[in-house]
């Protein structure tokens, strides 16, 4: 549809003449030949003639809304709203000190004025439009170009980029997917509202929070303890589950995925498992869920009653909103970004899995990166793709031998190659028991033994220890109450 066609409301913009600015107009080559990028010139001459008009009205509207390079197709257009923005900045909120008058003496102290048609064009400005009252829609149409444009220009360097060498394909199109999501966060305008305006809401979310009310909670992972100490996974955060290898850290975060997806309101979860295939969390969260040993099973000694547990387990699992990719060891932060985003349109998951952070590739590595740059990579990566499909991911992580040391719980130094995940983690938190304890006693399916969550970092809240009951034999965790605060190890 023409925008140009589409304008209504009595104040249309006068006739203008604009500065010979020619030879900036930008142009983009497409397969069709040369072609002007969309545009209204009378759409930006009535945006800067409303300002100047009515800096107090039009500037906040205008400046919410083209708050990025090349909002205004014309150059001229595009410095002077700049300077403007720059006088409204300097006056201390005093919107009066914009004119014409003071526009020009700041453009030609900066020798743009004749660049940009002289003062006869800035009077020419401020008698395009009558009155300011129509502003929003003619920025509206500033805006609606200005993202079009964008999405030319993208689309016309992405197929520049195809005809040249890549070292890895997968990279330029996870380049592709961000700018064209870039772009269309440039939709959604911003604005501008008074801290006072927001007091009510704020409060009456924080007596929702003190109530728990689930509508304004994260996801409840389905263990008390720690659901208390976080309130929940929220959206666009990055969670670490860590831990030793075998310490049941793949047996917590399958529980907390059956746990969310089977909820009344059934939310969808995705796992990507990097270690085991499908099928073998498919047993696992079925011999979980039905209180059964793979073990038994394997040894044909099920009584008719297990059976039935199992089917019945069978059956809440198949209505279960779970989706599981099980690509290779071999998989890289880009491509599990782009398969993340494919889960996300497919499925509308709600939190995401990984299994686990050490087993991802790096992209581009050569031998001459190190190992902690290479998580870096690999980590910045995670938090990013929580904070663009914004939903919370839970990523699995290893610790270092030093956390088996007896008598101490395990602390955030003692993530391997640690400062990165440290960094990006909105919450860590480092599963823990006894190894021995489970290898020199018999432990009893129906009291399990003890399992301790240390939540070292919480970037939004406290820290604390949730107390947790595991039973091996189901590879299964279960609720304990939680432990004081001043029980969590200090980090170092």
């Amino acid at each position: 549809m023409d925008i140009d066609r589409t304008r209504k409301g009595r104040d249309q913009p006068h006739h203008h003449i604009m500065p010979d600015d020619r030879s900036a107009t930008p142009s983009v080559s497409l397969l069709r030949g040369d072609r002007p990028l969309p545009h209204n010139t009378e759409a930006e001459v009535a945006v800067l003639g409303s300002v100047l008009l009515d800096p107090a009205v039009a500037l906040d509207a205008a400046a919410s809304a083209l708050n990025f390079s090349g909002s205004f197709y014309h150059p001229a257009h595009q410095e002077i709203f700049q300077t403007l923005l720059r006088l409204a900045n300097n006056s201390k909120g005093a919107r009066g000190a914009i004119d014409v008058v003071t526009l020009s003496d700041a453009l030609e102290k900066r020798q743009k004025l004749e660049d940009v048609g002289g003062r006869a064009y800035l009077t020419q400005l401020l008698n395009s439009v009558p009155t300011a009252a129509n502003v929003e829609y003619y920025v509206d149409i500033v805006h609606q170009n200005a993202i079009l444009r964008r999405l030319i220009r993208s689309s016309t360097e992405t197929l520049e980029k195809c005809f040249e060498p890549h070292d890895s394909v997968r990279t330029l199109i996870d380049e592709i997917e961000s700018e064209i999501l870039t772009i269309t966060g440039l939709k959604q305008g911003r604005d501008m509202v008074a801290v006072g305006d927001m007091i009510f809401g704020a409060i009456e979310h924080i007596e929702k929070l003190h109530q728990k009310d689930p509508l304004i909670m994260g996801l409840q992972t389905g263990f008390a303890g720690l659901d208390d100490i976080i309130l929940g996974l929220r959206a666009g955060e990055m969670f670490v589950l860590a831990a030793r290898p075998s310490i049941g850290k793949t047996a917590l975060a399958l529980n907390m995925a059956e746990n969310i997806a089977m909820r009344s309101d059934g939310v969808p979860v995705g796992i990507f498992s990097l270690e085991m295939s499908t099928k073998q969390l498919v047993l696992r969260l079925l011999c979980s869920l039905a209180r059964i040993s793979l073990a038994d099973i394997r040894d044909c000694a099920l009584s008719q009653g297990r059976w039935q547990e199992i089917m019945r387990a069978g059956d809440r699992l198949r209505k279960a909103p779970i989706y599981i990719d099980d690509t290779s060891a071999n998989l890289d932060i880009v491509e599990l970004r782009a398969r993340a985003r494919r889960m996300k349109r497919e499925h509308d998951i709600q939190v995401l899995f990984i299994d686990y952070l050490q087993l991802l590739k790096p992209v581009n590595a050569n031998k001459n990166t190190t190992r902690e740059n290479e998580v870096s990579q690999i980590s910045g990566g995670i938090k990013s793709l929580a904070k663009e499909l914004d939903i919370p991911i839970v990523v699995l992580a290893q610790l270092n031998r030093q956390a088996e040391q007896a008598g101490q719980r395990p602390k955030l130094s003692h993530l391997r190659e640690s400062g990165a995940i440290e960094q990006d983690a909105d919450v860590v938190a480092l599963l823990h028991r006894e190894r021995d304890v489970e290898s020199s006693t018999p432990i009893d399916p129906r009291t399990g033994m003890e399992s301790e969550l240390v939540v070292a970092k919480h970037r939004n809240g406290r820290t604390g220890v949730a107390s947790l009951l595991f039973i091996p034999a189901y590879t299964r965790f279960e609720n304990r109450s939680a432990i004081p605060d001043e029980d969590v190890p200090a980090t170092e």
